[in-house]
């Protein structure tokens, strides 16, 4: 996809204005080991675990700049986003629509920029449901 093409991509999305961004963030004072195997923060290299959801309404191919806060999100943080559809009360189902989260890019600014595409001709109502690590 060409940048010009990518541009018009990020126009045909718009932010639920409704929702607001739930974040929950898990760091070595606050982790509780739930038993299944997980080895704590301060067990590892990890610094913080971060978590954010976002809805967009889109269709097709896009891209969308995420903003997140500046200590959370880095250019390398290793990221995991997944897509989901939401039905009209908000809750997430497996719909007819096929999604796809096609590329992730973190940076150094605290935004995340997505390509992903949904397959349908009108916009859906999206969730993403974003995992950061640092």
């Amino acid at each position: 996809m060409l940048v010009s093409e990518m541009e018009d991509a990020v126009l045909a999305a718009s932010p639920d204005t409704e929702e607001e961004l739930f974040v929950e963030t898990k760091s070595q004072a606050g982790y509780r080991d739930n038993g299944v195997g997980i080895r704590g923060v301060g067990h590892t290299n990890v610094s913080s675990i971060f978590w954010a959801q976002r809805v967009l309404h889109t269709h097709g191919t896009g891209a969308w700049v995420f903003g997140f806060p500046t200590t959370q999100v880095c250019a390398d943080s290793q990221v995991s986003v997944t897509m989901t559809e939401l039905d009209g009360n908000g809750i997430p189902f497996f719909g007819r629509a096929t999604m796809q989260v096609r590329n992730v890019v973190p940076h150094a600014d605290g935004t995340m920029t997505v390509r992903y595409h949904v397959g349908w001709d009108a916009n859906l109502r999206v969730l993403f449901n974003f995992i950061v690590v640092n």
